[in-house]
Formats: C-alpha cells, structure tokens, sequence
C-alpha cells in the first residue's frame, strides 16, 4: 500500500531514533479518543514501528480491546518504544490528563465539528494553554461527514476552540467501530489510508517542533 510506504520511509528516522509520546484529550466523552489511540498506533506498528499505548483512562476501554484483538503493545515501564501514545480519561480535573499533556512531544485534541462539542473542546484547549503546551498541540476533527456545512466550516471551528488543526481529518466511519471488535485486519484499504495519512500528520508535527528546538 503506498501510504504504509509513505509512514515507514517519512517516519522511521524519528520514530527509531528517539522515544515520541502522543497523548490524545478531551475533556468529553465519546470523541473516538480512546478508538483513535487504538488504531493510531496500530497503523504505525504496521509501517513497522515499536508502539505501545499507556491508558490512563479508569475504564480501561483500550486496555480490554488490546488485550482482546491485539494490535500493538501495552506499555511497560522501563521499556522503550518508538512511539508511546497515551489514552486519558475525559475528565479535565484529573491529574494523570494533566501530566499526560506536560509529557507529550505532540497533544492530539480530537473532536468532532459539532457545536456540541465546542465548549468541552474548548476547556480542553484552555488546559493546554495553561499546562504551556499549545505550541505542541493541534485539533485533530473526527467523525467528519464530507459535503455537509460542519465539514467545510472546520477552519472557523479550530479558530474558536482555540488550537490548529490538522490538515487531515478522520470520517464517521462504521469500520472504525467494527475495528474495536475484531481488529486492525477488518479495516478496507480506505480506512487505512485515512489513519496512515493522520498517523503520519502526527510524526511530522513532532518533527517540525525538533527542528524549531534545534534552530
């Protein structure tokens, strides 16, 4: 597949030379956080990398789902990995979100483009701020349906939650859900280009921040 090209040939050089912590927030329930660090780090392990996922989250929802399909590795403490991504809870007061986006090379907001979910996103991103994170974070809209007002309004939406977006987007996908019951496997060759493009949005911007560092 030529975007599982793309990630193994863009990617290796930083993923294999320095440990990448990816930690996906929001401060609502039912984002697709939990779905997204799944198959996120899933479409890496396939370009090849070391992965693994730490759940922060009490409900051990990504836990239950590696444990079940597989896919990619639990954390272990001690243990290196090429990138680590980090599932938390949707709860804003918790300290483990909050030292989950103090730790992170990369903050993932992932939200929907539904003005139902601007306010929380936007508490989300006013913890980013206050954490000092903003220069490493970005929206990363989920659930998108192409050809309607919301899809094409996403410029404005990412304006008023506070943070850039990513470029690339995710659509409301049924396979993403399916995903969860059987796996990595079950996703057509669409799916798997959409989540190898965002995978790879995501290494580039940890990228990019190396180098504003270094310069």
């Amino acid at each position: 597949m030529l975007i599982a090209e793309e990630a193994t040939n863009e990617s290796s050089s930083l993923l294999l030379s320095e440990r990448m912590i990816i930690t996906l927030c929001n401060g609502k329930g039912g984002s697709g956080k939990t779905t997204l660090s799944v198959l996120l780090g899933s479409a890496l392990v396939e370009a090849g990398h070391k992965v693994a996922l730490l759940d922060t989250d009490p409900q051990h929802t990504a836990t239950r789902w590696i444990e079940e399909i597989g896919g990619l590795e639990l954390a272990v403490p001690g243990q290196d990995y090429g990138a680590l991504f980090i599932d938390t809870a949707p709860r804003l007061e918790s300290k483990e979100v909050t030292d989950s986006i103090r730790r992170a090379d990369v903050v993932v907001l992932v939200t929907s483009p539904s003005p139902a979910d601007l306010f929380t996103s936007r508490d989300t991103a006013s913890l980013i701020h206050r954490e000092g994170a903003q220069d490493r974070a970005h929206v990363l809209f989920n659930q998108i349906q192409p050809g309607t007002i919301l899809a094409r309004d996403l410029e404005d939406m990412a304006e008023r939650i506070g943070l850039p977006a990513f470029k690339n987007t995710l659509r409301r996908r049924q396979a993403y859900q399916h995903a969860v019951l059987v796996g990595w496997k079950s996703l057509g060759g669409e799916a798997r280009e959409e989540l190898f493009r965002v995978a790879l949005e995501i290494v580039g911007s940890v990228k990019k921040q190396t180098r504003k560092v270094a310069n």
